[in-house]
């Protein structure tokens, strides 16, 4: 098949631009694929972080046409015309935040008058902080399309509550299998100078949703239980981080957690990953999580809690705990079990036996099995 991928891709940085870049390198492998990549994603007053791009070796060239400006349909007709060049069969639009959807509407209208059928791969329908136009504009990304992919049950659920003859199939989220561990779990802890002691890991952007109080919380509960802890937070925070610095001290557990508010670089997250026991998700919504995916990938389990689409991906006791949302005491109880036992081992080794069930291969060719019979 010829397709086009629409979606933010290197050097933007984050997870959907790393996933988008190995979807495109996984396709590329049987079909025929342009990546239409953004020139500009948000207009500086709408990105709260202090980057949107990618820092570190990882951050190099990628083959994708950066032609979309999100604020000029000048740009959006562009593409349109790049993409019929390019006498595609399918385009794949990646749809995460409601201010794209505009945008995917005028193009997927403009390439259907052109014969070529619009697929959307969904990662977020309804945004975790949820507005009064986001409804209206999920319809505007779904009025065209032909096919939706979702990479959660939760997600198809409003996916068929926006459109309810839509054609929709549910995947899973792949592992991010650009991360290869240059680490043992000794050398990554010689570097950070940890000794062999319980560490827990919380990574990614911080925002309310995500319960990072939740945790900072649990961790004060069980401070004297969990004997000689290092807790990372790793993330730049997207609201006032200092309300979190307040309740570490707060809690005293100050002098086991050390908290970076910034945006982790590709080259340095395996050293974490391979220096943790744990990678611990206290979110109050979810829909999937690209970070159980880079867990996963770096062989480590993940306590969660049972919201959105979470448990597609962990199973409880096995490759880690799911515990109920906003309850800092059962999330403290499952830190204590996994730590008290030999659930580290066990589980870490289970994770590896399992975690091929979600590789881009197989994701990838789920997606086109769907496109050619469609």
């Amino acid at each position: 098949m010829r397709l086009s991928l629409v979606s933010v891709g290197p050097p933007y940085r984050g997870g959907i631009s790393d996933l988008s870049a190995l979807l495109y390198e996984e396709l590329t492998h049987k079909h025929t694929v342009q990546f239409i990549n953004y020139s500009r994603q948000y207009p500086g007053f709408l990105f709260p972080g202090k980057t949107e791009y990618k820092r570190g070796e990882l951050a190099s060239d990628f083959p994708s046409s950066r032609i979309i400006d999100s604020i000029n349909p000048y740009t959006w007709y562009r593409a349109i015309r790049e993409i019929e060049a390019h006498s595609s069969d399918w385009v794949i639009f990646r749809y995460w935040n409601p201010f794209f959807a505009l945008l995917i509407r005028l193009m997927s209208s403009g390439l259907k008058r052109s014969g070529i059928k619009v697929a959307v791969l969904v990662d977020n329908l309804i945004p975790h902080e949820e507005s009064f136009i986001d409804s209206w504009m999920a319809k505007r990304v779904l009025s065209h399309a032909d096919q939706v992919f979702t990479m959660a049950e939760s997600v198809t659920k409003d996916v068929l509550a926006h459109k309810s003859n839509c054609q929709v199939k549910t995947l899973y989220h792949p592992l991010y299998e650009i991360y290869k561990s240059r680490y043992t779990k000794e050398e990554a802890r010689s570097e950070l100078k940890l000794s062999d002691k319980p560490v827990i890991l919380f990574f990614g952007l911080i925002r309310p949703y995500k319960g990072l109080d939740v945790l900072i919380k649990a961790l004060g509960i069980i401070h004297n239980e969990l004997k000689d802890y290092q807790a990372y937070i790793l993330g730049e925070a997207y609201e006032d981080e200092q309300k979190y610095k307040d309740l570490i001290n707060q809690t005293g557990i100050a002098s086991n957690v050390v908290y970076r508010n910034e945006f982790i670089p590709d080259d340095e997250l395996p050293l974490y990953f391979a220096a943790c026991d744990v990678l611990v998700l206290p979110y109050r919504t979810a829909t999937q999580s690209g970070i159980i995916g880079i867990a996963f990938q770096m062989d480590r389990p993940v306590i969660a809690t049972q919201v959105g689409g979470l448990g597609e991906y962990i199973e409880d006791g096995q490759t880690g705990y799911l515990v109920k949302s906003d309850d800092p005491q059962a999330l403290g109880t499952a830190i204590l079990k996994f730590f008290n036992g030999d659930d580290k081992y066990r589980m870490m080794d289970n994770v590896k036996n399992t975690k091929s069930q979600f590789s881009i291969a197989d994701f990838c060719s789920q997606l086109t099995g769907v496109l050619q019979d469609g």
